[in-house]
């Protein structure tokens, strides 16, 4: 538990970080507009930005849950592992087996003991079509998040004061060091993105939260203004988002959550239960919701209705439908079992954030 400093107490802070879950379901639906406007022959591009607001917000919240109280590295990594592997495994398994016993369903896939393997264990590999991602193409964010939590475990056997210096620095020299090597090896391209440095940009955010070292409420509303504004000019301007990622992409989903966590510590945010909810179920949504607009998809061109406004009307509402289902009734009860707390929320102190901020599927995923 994230104890109250003297200065933070005196704020009257909220039992819960409301804007890390609002944010999750704002990252998770925008990705779900952007793969349902790919499928409706449309294009809705910086909804994938969702990926690089997630990658911020684990950062942050894996300094925050830690700072006070650091677990050892195993026992970090058994907490990660329990929150993120059931639902992931669960759904990669059921896509392997229905891709090879009804191949139809999945026509583009290709199964092997390889890929299944590689893709339960987080291993980064290069399909038939080349993409870099496992069998569950969302999962392609997953590895990023195993990796930084492997790094960050690392770093809890260093004492907290020098701890964000060493995960920054070690996530610096890996991104330093691309050049050397081949960034056509999956491998050596997943562990030297520069979209790691949006994790250590998190971290930071996270120790200037436990510090009380965040912004007032007006800053917070300019900078959640200044990021949105960001994202909606590298949406309109059409450029390359790819060529520099984490400073078209991270910079404003850094300046969105920290402008969203220091409104927090005012106590500004209202429960809005909508987007709570979708918070709470954006992991689940995450992974399925291409699942469900594929299916939409399929249904709708049997019965004749595949018009594009049709599609993708049709193709949010099943995403989010998905979403929610597979959270109430699968990932819930998993959390319920392994204890890893119900839909993201930490009761108590000041504003524990989420233990768990899973990223949207990624650009370019079906």
């Amino acid at each position: 538990m994230v104890e109250l400093t003297p200065q933070s107490q005196a704020r009257q802070a909220p039992a819960e970080v409301r804007s890390i879950q609002y944010l999750r379901g704002f990252a998770a639906f925008g990705v779900l507009v952007f793969h349902a406007a790919e499928r409706a022959g449309g294009a809705f591009g910086l909804g994938a930005a969702g990926v690089d607001v997630f990658f911020v917000i684990s950062g942050f919240i894996m300094w925050v849950v830690t700072c006070r109280r650091p677990p050892s590295p195993a026992q970090f990594m058994v907490k990660r592992v329990q929150r993120i592997v059931p639902l992931y495994w669960g759904l990669t398994l059921l896509v392997a087996g229905v891709a090879l016993a009804a191949p139809w369903v999945f026509p583009a896939m290709q199964v092997s003991a390889e890929a299944v393997v590689k893709s339960l264990f987080f291993v980064p590999y290069q399909d038939h079509t080349g993409l870099i991602a496992p069998l569950v193409i969302p999962g392609w964010t997953l590895n990023y998040e195993m990796f930084f939590y492997l790094l960050f475990a690392a770093g809890l056997l260093a004492p907290t004061k020098v701890r964000p210096w060493l995960v920054s620095a070690a996530l610096v020299a890996l991104v330093a060091v691309r050049p050397l090597g081949d960034t056509a090896n999956p491998l050596w391209a997943t562990y030297t993105n520069p979209l790691l440095l949006e994790f250590g940009a998190g971290v930071w955010l996270g120790k200037a939260w436990s510090d009380g070292r965040l912004p007032g409420a007006r800053t917070g509303w300019a900078l959640v203004v200044l990021g949105l504004l960001g994202f909606a000019a590298a949406g309109f301007s059409g450029i390359d988002v790819e060529r520099a990622r984490p400073l078209i992409w991270g910079v404003p989903a850094f300046l969105l959550v920290t402008g969203a966590v220091a409104i927090e510590r005012q106590g500004e945010v209202p429960n809005w239960r909508p987007l709570q909810a979708l918070g709470d179920a954006s992991y689940s949504l995450y992974l399925v919701h291409g699942l469900a607009i594929s299916a939409t998809v399929r249904i709708l061109e049997a019965v004749g209705l595949a018009s594009p406004a049709v599609i993708l009307a049709a193709g949010l509402v099943a995403g989010v439908i998905a979403g929610l289902v597979t959270y109430q009734l699968v990932e819930k009860p998993l959390m319920r079992l392994f204890k890893t707390g119900l839909g993201g929320r930490a009761k108590a102190g000041p504003s524990r954030p989420a233990a768990s901020a899973p990223p949207p599927a990624p650009s370019g995923s079906p």
